[in-house]
């Protein structure tokens, strides 16, 4: 037998040792005559479209100090299953860790390893099953770990560390399960549970290194290494940056969080969402299933015979989980419907609805920036010359943040509240600080004007968001080509494209105005309120050397205002004008969206 047959062969049963021991049968045993739950963990046809993605997979099941969590070690089995064999991963591409093996330093390094095994383009899963809770007036949760004690639940590992690093990378979608509550006798039964977070920040990764590029014939070793050094890092800096798409699933937060099937001990949300990846939860019955849909589909299950329990909740995107799912799943008798729809606004604690963050993702890619003379006769000085930049991708808000998403935030403490006597007004002949903001401005739909940089950077940051750059702003309002004066095209604003001057004398409700939406589907990028940026505003900015995920200048004066407004006519509009106002002033025709 040659080497080569026999490296083959040992490279086989390497893979193969890597697989651990999966259930063949994952059936929740009833209770006291209560409806049998089907087999999880059954052959489905392999629908190998999920190759290139990765997943870690958490369970503990034996805790020492607490009660335990049945067959969670069987439940993460059929979901290690349903991976490996129907979507195709290979077993290099999932983690499973268990029991004792479950510690916080493990399962960072677990997820660091499969971040990068994740293939660019694909899918990262992270699924969790054991006990959970959530730290009074916390925005995320602890994972616990099996060592953990009545009396410190909050050592295990946290939720914020893991979605940091999991939803952010070259991977496009984040799928995140984490089941569990708190076991009674823990004495914080408020506590059990999670409920489900937004996207936090991205890693603190600084700049690349200071490793220098190969000398061009040199060939030294020590250049190859700081050229490959600096690689390494410029990725990894691009990883830390780029925004997945992102879709987190947990059991609610509070007393009575459900923990378990009804009428048999196992656990329910992981049990129910794979359920929901086999057809369960396809209620239109196309084949797909998507995450409001199986979120809608728990929901109802568990609804079943709990009065006044906590509900299972899901933030993030409305992504396709599944596809070409038909298998019929069971519906308790006696279950209410959820009915299903998304929630585009309400918070998280509402429960039992899907909670989307209603951003929309740009792709990363390269774009013109700036106006080109030949074009557009109305160009600026400061918005020449134009050029190409490099962005990498990231999400931007549907719509602009309005009077009642800012309230939530003064109400949640992240917030001052907007002083409305330190705002710049136009009264219908001069912008007077201080002079009256009519009630029209005021609706809770409309955006929330005379917000001070400040402030707008503050809502961001309570939101786990940002302040877009210039360059991503004129980037979602430009397109990809970037050929178009307005975010719709070349044709002249009009009060169907944009809220102006002509349309009336106050703001208007956010994305009332599909037609005039940039090609990634953003509302109100032209007209209605002018936006913050993050960028510090300076007329020659684009006469400096950067083409890459420009930042714009160190310091300045005033801070960039992007896209018209109400009071604006059509020159101003254009998605290349840019001017500059004072950071700590409100402004009445500056609002602002935020971007991650």
């Amino acid at each position: 037998m040659s080497a080569r047959v026999i490296a083959g062969l040992a490279a086989v049963a390497a893979a193969l040792a890597c697989a651990p021991a999966l259930p063949r049968s994952v059936r929740p045993q009833a209770q006291g005559g209560a409806q049998a739950w089907p087999d999880v963990a059954a052959p489905l046809p392999a629908r190998p479209d999920g190759r290139r993605d990765a997943a870690l997979i958490v369970s503990v099941e034996d805790y020492a100090f607490m009660a335990d969590r049945p067959g969670a070690h069987a439940v993460a089995g059929a979901w290690y299953r349903y991976l490996h064999e129907v979507r195709g991963l290979r077993a290099r591409q999932i983690r499973w860790l268990r029991g004792s093996e479950v510690t916080v330093k493990a399962v960072r390094e677990a997820l660091s390893a499969m971040h990068w095994r994740v293939g660019r383009d694909a899918m990262l899963w992270l699924v969790f099953v054991g006990h959970a809770g959530s730290r009074p007036g916390a925005a995320m949760g602890t994972l616990l770990t099996a060592g953990v004690t009545t009396r410190d639940w909050t050592a295990g590992v946290p939720v914020e560390s893991l979605l940091r690093t999991a939803g952010h990378g070259l991977h496009r979608e984040l799928i995140a399960v984490f089941d569990g509550c708190l076991p009674e006798g823990t004495g914080a039964p408020e506590a059990a549970g999670l409920a489900a977070p937004a996207l936090p920040s991205p890693p603190l990764r600084g700049p690349p290194g200071p490793g220098a590029p190969a000398v061009p014939g040199s060939g030294s070793l020590g250049d190859l290494v700081a050229a490959t050094r600096q690689r390494v890092e410029e990725d990894m800096t691009r990883r830390g940056l780029e925004p997945t798409d992102t879709v987190v699933f947990t059991p609610g937060v509070g007393a009575g969080c459900r923990a378990t099937l009804p009428g048999a001990d196992a656990p329910a949300l992981s049990y129910l969402l794979l359920g929901a990846l086999r057809g369960w939860a396809d209620a239109d019955g196309d084949g797909r299933v998507r995450a409001a849909e199986a979120l809608a589909y728990v929901d109802l299950v568990l609804r079943t015979g709990s009065q006044g329990a906590a509900r299972p909740q899901a933030r993030g995107a409305d992504l396709t989980l599944a596809r070409d799912a038909h298998e019929r799943g069971p519906v308790p008798a006696g279950a209410r419907s959820a009915g299903g729809q998304v929630d585009d606004a309400g918070p998280p604690e509402s429960g039992g609805v899907f909670v989307d963050d209603r951003m929309n993702k740009i792709d990363r890619g390269r774009f013109m920036m700036g106006c080109r003379a030949r074009r557009d006769p109305a160009c600026e000085a400061d918005e020449k010359p134009a050029h190409a930049v490099w962005l990498d991708s990231f999400a931007l808000d549907v719509d602009e943040v309005t009077w009642k998403d800012y309230e939530a935030c003064v109400r949640g403490g992240g917030c001052s509240k907007v002083a409305l006597s330190r705002c710049e007004v136009w009264t219908g002949e001069a912008f007077v600080r201080g002079a009256p903001l009519a009630a029209e401005f005021l609706g809770e739909d409309h955006p929330v004007v005379c917000a001070t940089w400040e402030q707008a950077a503050a809502y961001c940051a309570w939101k786990r968001k940002r302040l877009p750059t210039e360059a991503e702003w004129e980037r979602a309002a430009r397109g990809a080509e970037a050929r178009a004066q307005y975010p719709w095209g070349d044709a002249p604003p009009s009060c169907e494209r944009a809220h102006t001057h002509e349309c009336g004398p106050a703001t208007a409700a956010v994305g009332q105005r599909p037609a005039g939406a940039s090609p990634e589907g953003i509302h109100d990028l032209a007209g209605n309120a002018s936006e913050w940026v993050a960028d510090w505003y300076a007329k020659q900015t684009y006469r400096r050397a950067f083409n890459r995920n420009p930042r714009g200048p160190d310091r300045g004066e005033v801070k960039v205002v992007r896209g018209g407004s109400y009071y604006d006519g059509p020159g101003f509009l254009r998605a290349s004008y840019r001017y500059g106002l004072s950071p700590q002033w409100g402004y009445g025709t500056v609002g602002f969206r935020c971007a991650r």
